[in-house]
């Protein structure tokens, strides 16, 4: 799909991009070959000279580059190269305002599935992030990515941050994470339908003064869907953005049947921790 794309400078915005298709310069070499007459020879040799930059970035892997050339509504562009790479994430978090805090983070990328808990390992996410040029998340510029930087001085950057919530709604997919599954036909299972933040907000508050391992296991089954699910999510609402621009590129769906082994195997490996007896000792206590 880069191959086809033209939004590499200034003076080739959508609409031009559209008219040069709709010519029948298709793809980087026909635009080459044909383009000065629908352009100009100026406007020409400024796009051939921005095709040659980002046929070397792309040919050279240099990611960086080829995002800097796009702009930031068009980087979706670029998920087939980097699909396989990226690293899908979301976090839950407690608290109001700014004073969110992250409780439970999940991720999803090459290295498979993990679940970051606050008071246990979350310190431990940085590492992960910083190990991977790709993020992907829904509505993470707004909520994710900043509760994580006021947590975290240290937190990275990712070379391409992919959020999908625009990409959803130009698709005609607005609303949440959840009601985009659903209308693409890649809904939970029945235990996890219609759980929304807040039910992740009331479980850690749960688990946080009960000690409670059973709420923490529902809080991280409903976040690691959340985090995984992304994947698919990417994939789907980039073949509908093919679509929409009447392009024969496609990805092939991800199945999340390939973790879900690993997601029940997090689940029954979360034992409680000696902080966890003591609050579940002390509520016995009252209880008494």
């Amino acid at each position: 799909m880069i191959r086809r794309t033209f939004q590499l400078m200034p003076g080739i915005g959508p609409w031009r991009e559209k008219d040069l298709w709709a010519r029948g310069l298709e793809g980087w070499q026909a635009v080459r070959s044909g383009g000065a007459a629908v352009l100009g020879h100026t406007l020409h040799d400024s796009l051939c000279a921005a095709l040659d930059r980002a046929e070397a970035a792309l040919d050279a892997g240099d990611l960086p580059a080829l995002v800097r050339m796009l702009p930031a509504r068009e980087h979706w562009r670029l998920w087939p190269l980097v699909a396989d790479e990226a690293l899908c994430l979301d976090i839950e978090a407690d608290g109001v305002g700014e004073r969110h805090h992250p409780t439970v983070a999940g991720c999803l990328d090459p290295d498979g599935l993990s679940t970051f808990i606050h008071g246990r390992n979350l310190d431990a996410l940085l590492a992960r992030l910083a190990a991977r040029r790709v993020w992907v998340t829904f509505n993470g510029s707004a909520f994710d990515l900043p509760v994580l930087r006021h947590a975290f001085s240290g937190l990275p950057r990712p070379v391409l941050h992919l959020d999908l919530k625009p990409l959803c709604r130009r698709i005609g997919l607005g609303g949440g994470l959840k009601s985009a599954e659903d209308r693409l036909g890649i809904a939970r299972p029945p235990h996890l339908r219609g759980r929304s933040g807040m039910d992740a907000v009331l479980l850690w508050r749960t688990y946080h003064a009960t000690g409670d391992v059973e709420a923490l296991r529902f809080l991280v089954e409903y976040n690691l869907y959340d985090a995984f699910q992304l994947r698919a999510v990417a994939d789907h609402a980039f073949n509908r953005a093919a679509e929409r621009l009447h392009w024969p590129d496609r990805v092939q769906p991800w199945d999340r049947g390939v973790v879900l082994y690993d997601l029940s195997r997090l689940l029954l490996a979360l034992e409680p921790t000696d902080p966890d007896r003591a609050r579940a000792e002390a509520v016995r206590g009252v209880g008494l």
